[in-house]
């Protein structure tokens, strides 16, 4: 009788026991399919707030059709020029939201487009909209598109009736001091390197934001920086020495292409 019982109270553990784990595995996968419902949700209703807030003003996408009425860059394009700097999630929302906030040159990523269009103004608009909107921007999958800034016939420079154009001094040390760090630049941390990267792209605003330029000029150095600027992300954004020392010689190379078609 007592092993009865004694079987009995085992068999009864177990089940238990196998209760308990069936059902902590129901909670768990119940969990899961709620996360991923819950992200599925924020994405759309962040796109809505996109399109309410943004689209106004930024396209979704380039649209070479509509190119002559366009008052701001393609919501892709910003988040091209985003994400290389702020890989990390919570950093791109937080840059994306001190932007929209206050908008000023001594930020801006997009130093061609506010040459182009202006600094975008400040935007009435909730905190908890606005941060949804920025998660948006860095989770969202805007299809297959262009590269930014291929390289192709628009944007091969030119000279000037076959001089060079004429820099003012001031660009002129600006690469300068950017040719001198490629060249001599050496370490063997990985986030050195990405910080070289950012120091050439905030080293180039520089220049592009500089309005003193005619619009002839002007045109032929955002060419010149359209053609670099992928490899300017490409170090920032490096993950391994490798692919970091790639794209500095590549740097190193246009940068010198550079006096090619500048004085």
């Amino acid at each position: 009788m007592k092993n009865l019982i004694y079987l009995t109270a085992i068999t009864l553990l177990f089940s238990l026991t196998a209760c308990n784990k069936k059902a902590k595995e129901v909670k768990e996968t119940a969990n899961v399919v709620e996360a991923v419902q819950t992200t599925k949700t924020n994405l759309s209703d962040g796109y809505n707030l996109m399109k309410q807030n943004c689209f106004v003003c930024h396209m979704e996408k380039p649209d070479p059709s509509k190119r002559g009425q366009m008052i701001a860059p393609p919501m892709l394009r910003v988040q091209e020029h985003y994400k290389p700097s702020y890989p990390n999630k919570k950093e791109f929302v937080n840059a994306i939201i001190t932007w929209v906030k206050n908008p000023s040159e001594d930020k801006v990523m997009m130093p061609g487009a506010v040459r182009k269009f202006n600094l975008m103004p400040k935007i009435e608009i909730k905190d908890a909209d606005l941060k949804l909107i920025a998660e948006t921007l860095y989770d969202i999958d805007f299809g297959n598109m262009p590269k930014m800034h291929q390289n192709n016939n628009t944007n091969k420079l030119q000279l000037n009736n076959g001089k060079k154009w004429k820099l003012n001094e001031t660009s002129k040390q600006v690469i300068q001091k950017i040719q001198k760090e490629l060249k001599d630049f050496k370490s063997d941390d990985l986030s050195n390197y990405n910080q070289l990267g950012k120091n050439i792209f905030n080293d180039a605003k520089k220049i592009l934001l500089d309005k003193s330029y005619d619009q002839k000029t002007f045109a032929q150095i955002q060419k010149f920086f359209h053609n670099v600027e992928g490899n300017m992300h490409g170090l920032i954004a490096a993950k391994t020495i490798e692919d970091a020392k790639t794209e500095q010689q590549k740097l190193i190379k246009k940068f010198n292409q550079f006096n090619t078609y500048f004085e």
